[in-house]
């Protein structure tokens, strides 16, 4: 199972849709990327990979995945194309089945809205599938931290200088205002960090250059217990096992969170927000279950 997130900008782009009478148009739409989504989903999960969620952008959908599916290139790119073929195929086979069956027109909508999100979502702009698969490529050959910096500043360079003349030929009402609306969501979603991602990837190493030589270097973290994930994940890439000692305000040790603890955490929930006493205590309450 996973969870249906929806972004705050989706719920203006419905207001707007209702002002302007195409609120049925843009449910067309919240459906089409529903199934987009799932064609995600379905990939991943044929690779053997979990989705965790999927958040709905006024832009599209991104489905959250399990995080060591960014060290398998080619199933990334096979999962990130998955979505966009879908679209492409539901479209063509609309367009060609609705005037045979004599198919409400509104069939034909819905055929123009699903290839016209098939094809946006080629476009090589990270989050979308385009994106991930310029960043699955870029992984491949150079690490997937600098692919991440790479493809994101390619994507705010685009999104930036496309917006502008975009943003002026929507107040000239010369294209629909929707557009430069999207380029800017982009941006907005480029903001989250990927150390996440960094991370497993330095880790899953980690782990088999333990399993190939029997030792790696360390390093020993001194840090707040209320310190979430999220803020120490950018210093721990490299090859360094990490151990950390936790404190509470008065910087007395309450506590010790090993790297096996960390990836845990990670592995079950996905998030970067979970703080350092969480899995503490997490990690307490198993040991007196067993």
């Amino acid at each position: 199972m996973f969870n249906l997130k929806i972004n705050p900008f989706l719920y203006f782009l419905f207001f707007l849709a209702g002002l302007t009478g195409e609120i049925t148009t843009l449910a067309f739409s919240f459906c089409s990327v529903l199934l987009h989504e799932t064609a995600h989903v379905v990939t991943a999960f044929g690779f053997g990979y979990q989705t965790f969620s999927i958040e709905l952008f006024p832009f599209g959908g991104v489905a959250r995945m399990e995080a060591s599916l960014f060290n398998d290139p080619l199933a990334e790119a096979v999962t990130a194309l998955a979505g966009p073929l879908e679209s492409i195929i539901l479209a063509l086979l609309l367009g060609t089945v609705s005037p045979l069956l004599h198919l409400p027109a509104l069939t034909e909508d819905l055929a123009r809205i699903n290839l016209g999100l098939g094809f946006f979502n080629l476009l090589p702009l990270y989050p979308l599938d385009g994106g991930r698969v310029l960043l699955s490529f870029l992984a491949h050959r150079n690490g997937y931290k600098k692919a991440a910096q790479a493809t994101i500043k390619w994507t705010r360079i685009i999104a930036f200088s496309a917006g502008i003349p975009l943003t002026w030929l929507a107040l000239q009402k010369t294209i629909p205002f929707h557009l430069p609306i999207l380029l800017f969501s982009l941006m907005i979603s480029t903001q989250k960090n990927n150390y996440l991602y960094s991370y497993w990837a330095q880790q899953t190493r980690k782990t088999t250059l333990l399993a190939e030589e029997g030792l790696l270097p360390s390093q020993v973290w001194v840090v707040e217990a209320k310190r979430k994930v999220g803020e120490v994940l950018p210093f721990l890439t490299g090859k360094n096992y990490h151990l950390f000692f936790l404190t509470d305000k008065h910087g007395k040790i309450v506590g010790e969170v090993t790297e096996e603890q960390l990836v845990l955490s990670l592995n079950q929930e996905n998030s970067l927000h979970t703080n350092f006493y969480q899995i503490l205590v997490r990690q307490d309450k198993s040991k007196l279950g067993e």
